[in-house]
Parts: structure tokens; sequence; C-alpha cells
């Protein structure tokens, strides 16, 4: 039975229980598991191919919310709507609050004007709260807006009752004393209370939704990032055509400073390309025929033409958009924890409320006073904080991480990057570009000879060892020239006549090695790791050639910051020792692995474990796939190409190792704005709870507490968007 993912956009939720509600609903589906994320109203759902996606939206409205596949709208009170409901409740409750406090300002009849000013507000502004809760109540469920509706018309209602019974001027005298404001004891009429709580809420809910749009932001600048359209090239014009019609094969055109519009290969010209907006690669990178460019980023200079390899959801950027938005909607374990409190949390507090009033009145207090308090303990006891304190800061995090070219696949990569002790490197692709370059050489012709013959001869061949050597004789100012009867050995070397005289280069193994000042050198640079290239002119060694895979050029610095930071770089490479003992002695690092297999790799992984070691691997997320999935936390050096195949917890497009540094701290940046985040929630819950029950709060302070509760956590993981790279 084939498995699907199905994303949905979620609407009403308003809580995390409601978070909650939804995921049971979707997953009591048989065969389907559903991961809901409330800071980003939406869900993601693995379906067998037998549910249809309008089973998963009758699951999630059975339970009282809107659900659409993603990208459609489904709130039905969005930012606007709650901008408004606010300015409008903030006009008809500053009138309501200094009437009722102020002595002197108050006149005959003055509490019918309060009733009907109040009306409005309790009624239409408060509406998406009240809507809320008795949705949830035809389901038999309480959520945070139970909570506060309730507060809401009971304050209202007992007020209006008060009024019609021509009880409630004389029990407001001592209104108008500050002291009686802070006391909670506020008479018989609460009008001002139910204006002001429906106000704050209002308002909260407002500075939380835009909160969240800001917080999403970065995930939203990855989409927008590609053009609109492509130059596609059509009997030999350019077209200028929507990037929706553009397909596979296809031939674009990219002038210089314009950007690609799609992924494709090279097939005409060269020029430098800035990776920076997709990732976050800070030095152009060059290209020519042959290479593959990615959507998105800009050509600075040169004119390319482009076979179009991939189209719509397959390209570069839309997979990196899709492994961010599916990390956002990972949970992370103890979210699981935060879920399970809050779906208890709110019947809890309603059981509370109802106790604190009994007591209050029990113990011979009037039930103005009991009421007061019961109020008070329904509006500060919102869950909203929890349920935002782990999704806010996951959001903002791998958001910002994308920006950076850094793609943390979910909550489980940020939790495994607290406690890392070891991390090991593979050397080729990680610590080392991948790519010999000439170190070392030495001739005895004449210089330009020398590198015209090497050039002749490896122009006409395809290795990598052959394009270093042809692009450091041509750095050098050398053109090839004519050679015939080429031919190459593989894994040795290339023979042909260059200029009418037979010429070879090659391993010393297949060459040997010429007796001399030559032989001397060769030993000279093996014993530096080096591999050696000797050259042949008619039968006579005329040179040697030094090439070694040199570390990046930030590789020393972020080793240095890794164990500042507590963790111990070690390197594990299918290299010999020479070689991998030149890398880590270059770099400071003590420990290293040399003639490992890729199936040795799990091995040594596996022994550390055992060992008691926090383990992260940095590979290639090919070749170290088993020693990756094997590590606590996987890192895979990525291109393009990588970003949709790779299983590494945190795919690194930059090719730089500050990447690898700066994913770890982010990760753990985000990790500690979690736990504060939790820390603030359930202290604010703990501490305020008991003096509400006391009678120490008053409703509008309550009010104002809990929405100034969740607007803290959120604006705290906004935080994260202000880190910035080692480098």
């Amino acid at each position: 039975m084939d498995i699907r993912t199905v994303e949905l956009s979620v609407g009403g939720m308003t809580c995390a229980s409601c978070s909650s509600r939804v995921e049971r609903a979707l997953s009591k589906i048989d065969g389907v598991s559903a991961s809901v994320n409330y800071a980003t109203g939406e869900a993601i759902a693995t379906v067998p191919s037998t549910v249809a996606d309008v089973t998963l939206v009758e699951a999630v409205e059975r339970v009282g919310y809107t659900a659409v596949l993603q990208g459609q709208a489904t709130e039905r009170y969005g930012i606007n709507a709650f901008q408004k409901r606010f300015y409008f409740s903030a006009v008809a409750t500053i009138p309501v609050l200094l009437v009722s406090m102020i002595g002197p300002l108050q006149f005959n009849n003055w509490q019918w004007f309060v009733a009907v000013a109040t009306f409005p507000v309790v009624t239409w502004v408060a509406w998406p709260l009240h809507r809320a809760a008795l949705i949830n109540a035809r389901h038999r469920a309480v959520t945070m807006d139970t909570l506060v509706s309730v507060g809401i018309l009971i304050s209202y209602c007992w007020s209006l009752f008060m009024v019609l019974t021509n009880d409630g001027h004389s029990s407001m005298d001592a209104v108008s004393n500050w002291r009686a404001f802070f006391s909670s004891d506020m008479g018989g009429i609460y009008f001002e209370v139910a204006a002001s709580v429906t106000t704050l809420v209002i308002f909260g809910k407002y500075l939380e939704l835009r909160a969240r749009a800001a917080a999403t932001a970065s995930l939203e600048e990855l989409v927008r990032l590609n053009p609109q359209s492509a130059l596609v090239v059509v009997d030999g014009v350019n077209v200028e055509t929507p990037i929706s019609a553009v397909q596979v094969g296809d031939t674009v055109f990219v002038p210089a400073g314009a950007q690609i519009p799609i992924d494709g290969q090279i097939i005409t010209g060269s020029g430098h390309v800035n990776l920076a907006m997709v990732t976050g690669e800070s030095l152009p990178d060059s290209v020519q025929v042959g290479d593959n460019v990615i959507g998105a980023t800009v050509l600075i200079d040169g004119s390319l033409t482009i076979r179009v390899s991939a189209t719509g959801s397959n390209t570069v950027l839309s997979g990196i958009s899709r492994l961010v938005h599916q990390a956002q909607s990972q949970k992370a374990s103890f979210t699981k924890l935060v879920d399970q409190v809050s779906a208890i949390f709110v019947p809890v507090v309603l059981g509370l409320a109802l106790i604190t009033t009994g007591t209050w009145l029990l113990s011979g207090h009037d039930f103005s006073r009991a009421l007061t308090a019961g109020i008070s303990v329904l509006v500060i006891a919102c869950p909203c904080a929890l349920g935002l304190a782990t999704p806010t800061a996951v959001l903002v995090g791998t958001g910002h991480g994308a920006r950076m070219g850094i793609l943390i696949r979910g909550a489980h990569a940020i939790e495994a990057s607290q406690k890392i002790t070891e991390i090991y490197f593979d050397k080729t692709g990680t610590l080392t570009p991948g790519e010999m370059q000439v170190s070392d050489w030495h001739t005895i012709v004449d210089e330009t000879e020398f590198w015209q013959i090497v050039a002749s001869l490896e122009v006409h061949v395809v290795h990598p060892i052959a394009k270093s050597l042809l692009n450091f004789a041509e750095s050098k100012g050398t053109q090839p020239s004519e050679a015939t009867d080429v031919h190459a050995f593989a894994g040795k070397g290339v023979q042909g006549i260059v200029s009418g005289q037979p010429c070879t280069l090659g391993t010393p193994q297949w060459l040997g090695v010429p007796d001399g000042t030559l032989a001397q050198i060769n030993d000279e640079y093996l014993a530096h790791g080096a591999s050696v290239v000797i050259v042949y002119k008619d039968a006579q060694a005329i040179g040697i050639i030094a090439l070694t895979d040199v570390a990046k050029p930030d590789a020393f610095s972020a080793v240095r910051t890794l164990e500042s930071m507590g963790i111990r770089p070690i390197v594990i490479s299918g290299d010999n020792e020479t070689v991998v003992r030149a890398i880590s002695n270059e770099l400071g690092i003590s420990e290293f692995h040399h003639d490992v297999r890729p199936e040795q790799k799990l091995e040594v992984i596996t022994k550390a474990q055992t060992q008691g070691s926090v383990v992260a691997m940095v590979g290639d997320g090919v070749n170290d796939a088993a020693a990756l999935a094997k590590a606590h936390l996987s890192l895979a050096m990525g291109t393009g190409a990588d970003v949709a195949t790779s299983s590494a917890d945190i795919v690194l497009m930059r090719s730089g190792m500050t990447a690898v540094v700066d994913a770890i701290r982010l990760a753990q940046a985000t990790m500690r704005t979690i736990k504060f985040n939790l820390m603030w929630a359930f202290g604010y819950n703990v501490a305020a709870i008991p003096l509400a029950m006391l009678g120490l709060l008053n409703p509008m302070i309550a009010s104002a507490a809990m929405a100034f509760s969740s607007v803290f956590v959120v604006t705290n993981s906004l935080r994260l968007r202000k880190f910035k790279s080692v480098a």
C-alpha cells in the first residue's frame, strides 16, 4: 500500500489543546499519522493511498475546525479582523473605564451608559472567542477561548442583572478608590471588567498573529525568491515566458546581472554566480559549460544558456522550502508533554475557578468578591504561551537557518545538538574541497615547455586530477598545443605526441621513478601526503608534480571554535595514513582514523556511542550514509541535488566548514530559546493562578498579563532572527 504526505491548513485553532484535538482526530483514521503545528496553523499527515483528502478535511471539521489543502486560506479571523475589533473595542472601553472608576465623572443612570457601551464589545468584538467556545462546547471540549468567553459573559450578565434590579448604584461607591482597583474589590458591577478583558485579549491576539507572521517571514521569503518569468529560446529568439509554463528540456537564456530563473545545466557561456540568496555562500561561484545552476541565484557577469533540468516542486528552491516546512511541523519530545498538559489544563482551570468562587463564599465574603476571584482565575490561566513556546522557536530557527544555507530537518536535530561531545569529519569534500590542487612542482626543462606538455595531454582527459593540472597550467598563462595519438590509461596516466615528441605523464607506480634529484623530490612529496605525477618527454623524465587535497580555508578556525564549545573533532577517512595524518596535523586534530571503508565508519561511530560519547558526524551524505544514520546528529555537506535525497538531520548548502559550526550553534540557540519559553510559560501559570485564587489579581490585570505572556514567548523566539554566522 502506497503512503503519501498531505499538508492541510487548519483554521480556528486558538491554543495548544486545539492542535492536540485536531491531531487526535486525524490520527483516528486508519493508517494515518499526523502532526499539527499550532504556531503555523498547519497539519502534515502521512496517509495511505486508500484515504482520500476529503476524509481528512471532514475529520478536522467534525471536531469544530476548518481545513483545506495547503496553500488555501482557512482563517476566518486574521490580523486585519482582530486589528479592527481592537480599535473599536479600545474606543468603546476607554469611556467605560473612566466613568466606572472616577466618581466625579459619574452621572444619573451612568450604569445604563456603560451597559450599552459595553454591549458591542462583549458581543461583536468578542465574537471570535464566543464562537470558538460554542463550537468546542458542541463537541464536548473546552479550550482557552472557553475560559475567556465564560469570564466575559459572567462579568457582563451579572452586572446587567445588578443594574436591572437597581442594586448597582450604591455598590459602586468604592470604585473611585484606586486601592479597590488593585485589590479586586470592585463591588457589584463589572462592565469595565468585561470590556477591558475583551479589549486586552483581542489586542493580545492581534499582537500574537503579527508576531507569528513575522516568524514565518523567512520561509515566505524563500518562496518569493524565484523569478516569475524566463527567457526561453524559441527558434533562436528569446521569448519571455511565465515560469509556470517552462518545461524540462527547454533552453533558457540568462543575461548578466539577471536572476537564473530555474534549475538547469549550462550548455553555453560562463560567468560567476552569487549563491547567497539560496545557499548563504558569500563568495561568487565560477560556472562554465557542463555545470549545474540553481534557480533564484544571480548571474553576476557573463551570459549563460541553460537547459532546464527541473521545474515546479522538483527545483532545489522548492526542495529547500519543503524541507523547512516539514521541519517546522515536526514535534520535539518535550512538545508532546506540553500537548498532554494543555489537553487537561482548561478543564482543571474551570474546576479551580468554581472552587475559588465557592471557597470565598464559604469564608464569609460577599458574592461580588467571590465572583471577581473566580473570573480572575479563568482569565489568567491561558495556556497559549505553553502552546507557542516550542513551535515558534522552531519556526524562526529553521526559517532563519534556511536563509543561511542551513537546512535543519526537524526538532530531533535541535534536541541532539545540545549534548554533542565528539564530531567526526569525513576528509574529502568536508574538511577538504575534494579537488586536488598543485602544491609543488620541479622540472629540468623550460617552465613554459613543461606546462605546455602537461596541458596538451590533459586537455583530452576527463579526470579530476587532469582538470586540476590543466587549470594550474592555464593559471600560468599556458595554452595547450595540438597533441595527437593521445591515449588515457585509467588509474595510471596519459600519453601522446606533443610537438612531434612522444610525451607521457602518470603515476610513479606506472612510469617508475628516475634516479637522482627527481627521486629524492618524489620521496619528499610522498612523505608530506601528496599525490605525485611524473612527466616524461621522449622517454626521459623531465619533471615531477605534487598534488594535495588541502584543507578548506575556514577549516582551522572552525575546528578551534568547535573545541571551544567542548566538542572534540576527529577525522575519519578512507585515504591512506600519510594523507589523513597530514590534514589532521594541518588542522591541529590529534585523533584520526585512516583507511576506513564505509562499513567500518559505522563501526567506529557505534563504538564511540557505546563508550558514552554523544556523536555528530559530518560527511557528504552519500558514501557516509550508514555512519550518518547511526550518529546522534548527522550533518551532510550538500549540493542542490542532495537536498531532496539526503537523510541527514542537517543539510549544509554552504561548502565552507563555518557552516558546520553555524548549524550546531543555531540549533543550540534554538533549544535555549525553547527552554526559556517553556520556563516562562510554566512559571507564569504556576505563579499567576494561585495569586488569582487568593484574590490578589484584578481580572483586568489578569487579562493584560495573559496577553503579555503569549506575546512575550513569540517575541523572544523572534530574537533568533538576529543569529549571525561566526564567519
